[in-house]
C-alpha cells in the first residue's frame, strides 16, 4: 500500500492514501488532490495506480510535472520518488515499510545520529564545536542479523568519531591522517613480515651449517674416544672458519676435550654454554640426536653426540659431545640496513598513496565544481537544470533536489537582459505582479492577460478567455503565437507588447475581435531601459 504526502509547500506534512485506479491533482475543486496555487494548473497531473504500481502523467499543465527533478510527460514511480507540482513537492511513500524516529541530521551526515548537547542534555540539534559529541544516541535498534548488526555498529559507533573531527577539522587533512596511517601500518604489516620471514630463512640455513661441522667434528674423534686417546682430538677446519664463535669437543661433564688449547677447562659461561648444559642433559635424559637453535639474536648453536661402543652394554652409547656456535649477524641485516629498507618502503609507498590519495580527492570534488558552475549558470537562466554526468549515486538525490529547486525558481528574463541577473533581480520577478494582476483581473468585466518577461502566458481571466477563445489551460506558459485562433491576433499582441515602454505609461490601441471592437491597453513593468520583468493587456469593449 502507498500514500502521497506532501513534503514541500503550503500542504507540507499532509498525506493522501494510494487506492487502485486514478488520483487527479489540481487547483480546480473536483481534483482528488486540490493544490491552491498559481502554479499549478486546474488539471495538472494524474497518479494511477494499477497492479500495485504507481504511474503518473502530465495532463498538458502550464508549468511542467517533475519527478526527482527531471521534466515528466509519463512515468513509473518507485517509493521514494519525489514529484514536483508548482511549489509543491509530492512523496510517493510505502506505507507497508514503517520508518524509525530519525534523529535531527547533522549536514552532510544524513538522518542516523542524534548529538547531545552537553551543557543540557535535554537539549539536541545539529553538532557544532561549541556541543560535545561523547554522547551519541543512536536513532534505532541494532538488527538482527550478523551483516546488518556489523554494518550498524560501524555506522552508529564507529563513524560519529569521524564526524565529529570533519566538524573541526578539514575533510582533507583528515584523508591525509588516514592515509599516513595507512602507509605506515602497510609498512608494519608488509614489509616486517618479510623481513623476518628472510631471517629465518638465514637461521634455517645457519642451523643446518653448524650442524653439519658439529657432526664432522663428532665423526673426526668418535675412534680416538673409543680408544680412549683424548690428546689426538682435535675439531679440524672449524677453528679457522670465520663465522664459527666456538667449536668444542666436550665430554658430558661439559669439560673440554678439543682444541688442546683449552683442554680440560670447564666451559661453563655463555649463552653457547647455557645451550651445552642442556643438551648433556637431554643425553642423559635418552635423547639420540643432535639439534640446532638460537642462542641469542646473533648467534646459533648445534650440538651433535659422539657414540662409542660398550662392549658391558652391547650397544653405543654417548660419551662426548660436538658443540658449534655460528655467528649469524653476518648473514642477516644489521639495524641500518633495515632503515634504509623500511625508509625506502616508506617512500615509495607514500608516493604512490599520495598520487592515488589525489585522483580520489579530485575524483570527489569535480562533481561540486561543476554542480556550482551549472547552479551560477541556472540562475542566472542560461540552463534549465543542473547536469548529472559523474557517477556519483550517493549524491544523486541532492541534485534531483536542486533541480526540482531549480524549476520553481521564477524566471527573470535573465538571458535578455545580458545574462547577467543577480539574486536582486530574482526578487523583483513576475511574482511581485502576478498577484495583484490577479486580483485586478478576478474582480474586473474587461478582459485581462499576463505576459512573463518573455512574453508567454502567466494569467488570462475568464473575460479574456471568452473575448479571444484562448483557455488557460492550455495556455499557461505558452506564447501568444501558439495558442491565438488567428494569426493577425498573434502579430497585433506581439507588435503592442514590443512597442510599449517599461516603466512608462503603456499604449492604447483598437482591436477587433470576432467583429467587435475593443480598445486594448498594454503596461510593461519594470525599470526603465532594463527588460520588462511583467507585461499586461487589458481588452476594454467599446461604447456603441
Amino acid at each position: 500500500m502507498f500514500k502521497l504526502t506532501v513534503i514541500s509547500g503550503p500542504n507540507r506534512g499532509t498525506s493522501y492514501a494510494v487506492t487502485e485506479g486514478d488520483i487527479s491533482v489540481g487547483r480546480q475543486t473536483g481534483n482528488t488532490i486540490v493544490l491552491q496555487s498559481g502554479k499549478v494548473s486546474k488539471r495538472h497531473c494524474v497518479f494511477t495506480t494499477a497492479g500495485g504500481e504507481v504511474t503518473v502523467k502530465d495532463l498538458g499543465s502550464s508549468n511542467g510535472t517533475f519527478v526527482n527533478g527531471a521534466l515528466t510527460k509519463l512515468r513509473k514511480l518507485k517509493p521514494g520518488d519525489r514529484v514536483s507540482i508548482g511549489e509543491f513537492v509530492i512523496e510517493l511513500v510505502d506505507a507497508t515499510v514503517k520508518k524509525p524516529a530519525a534523529a535531527p541530521a547533522v549536514a552532510g551526515l544524513g538522518n542516523s545520529f542524534q548529538f547531545q548537547n552537553a551543557a543540557n542534555p535535554g537539549q539536541s540539534g545539529i553538532a557544532s564545536p561549541g556541543i560535545s559529541l561523547n554522547t551519541v544516541t543512536p536513532s534505532n535498534q541494532p538488527p538482527a542479523d550478523l551483516k546488518g548488526r556489523a554494518l550498524w555498529f560501524f555506522e552508529n559507533k564507529f563513524m560519529p568519531v569521524f564526524y565529529g573531527l570533519n566538524l573541526k577539522h578539514e575533510w582533507k587533512i583528515i584523508c591525509l591522517t588516514g592515509f599516513g596511517i595507512f602507509v605506515v601500518g602497510n609498512l608494519l604489516v608488509s614489509v616486517y613480515p618479510l623481513l623476518e620471514s628472510s631471517r629465518q630463512t638465514v637461521i634455517q640455513e645457519t642451523q643446518r651449517r653448524a650442524r653439519f661441522i658439529a657432526k664432522e667434528i663428532a665423526d673426526r674423534n668418535s675412534s680416538f674416544l673409543a680408544a680412549k686417546m683424548e690428546t689426538k682430538t682435535d675439531i679440524g677446519l672449524a677453528e679457522t672458519d670465520k663465522d664459527v664463535k666456538q667449536a668444542f669437543l666436550l665430554d658430558l661433564d661439559n669439560r673440554i676435550i678439543a682444541p688442546a688449547a683449552k683442554m680440560n677447562q670447564y666451559f661453563a659461561a655463555g649463552s653457547e654454554a647455557a645451550v651445552a648444559v642442556r643438551a648433556k642433559n637431554a643425553f642423559r635424559e635418552g635423547r639420540e640426536i643432535g639439534f640446532a637453535q638460537e642462542a641469542d639474536d646473533s648467534t646459533v648453536v648445534a650440538v651433535e653426540p659422539v657414540k662409542v661402543m660398550n662392549p658391558a652394554l652391547g650397544r653405543n652409547v654417548i660419551v662426548a659431545m660436538a658443540l658449534v656456535a655460528l655467528d649469524t649477524s653476518l648473514a642477516t641485516p644489521d639495524p641500518g640496513t633495515l632503515g634504509i629498507v623500511y625508509a625506502e618502503t616508506l617512500i615509495f609507498t607514500s608516493l604512490i598513496a599520495g598520487f592515488i590519495l589525489l585522483i580520489l580527492y579530485k575524483l570527489t570534488l569535480k562533481p561540486f565544481q561543476v554542480l556550482n558552475e551549472d547552479l551560477d549558470k541556472a540562475l542566472k537562466g542560461d540552463i534549465s537544470q543542473v547536469t548529472h554526468d559523474f557517477k556519483l549515486e550517493e549524491l544523486n538525490p541532492l541534485w534531483e533536489i536542486i533541480n526540482s529547486a531549480i524549476q520553481r525558481i521564477p524566471k527573470t528574463g535573465g538571458a535578455s537582459a545580458g545574462g547577467g541577473d543577480s539574486m536582486q533581480s530574482l526578487a523583483s520577478s513576475i511574482d511581485e505582479f502576478l498577484g495583484p494582476m490577479k486580483t485586478l483581473g478576478n474582480i474586473s468585466k474587461n478582459g485581462v492577460l499576463v505576459f512573463d518577461s518573455e512574453q508567454k502566458i502567466v494569467y488570462l481571466n475568464s473575460m479574456m478567455e471568452e473575448i479571444t477563445g484562448i483557455r488557460s489551460d492550455g495556455a499557461l506558459g505558452h506564447g501568444i503565437s501558439e495558442v491565438a485562433r488567428d494569426q493577425s491576433m498573434a502579430a497585433f499582441t506581439a507588435d503592442i507588447l514590443g512597442r510599449t515602454p517599461v516603466g512608462g505609461e503603456g499604449l492604447s490601441e483598437d482591436y477587433d475581435f470576432s467583429g467587435i471592437s475593443y480598445k486594448i491597453h498594454t503596461v510593461a513593468f519594470g525599470v526603465t531601459g532594463q527588460s520588462a520583468k511583467c507585461l499586461a493587456m487589458v481588452a476594454i469593449k467599446a461604447e456603441g
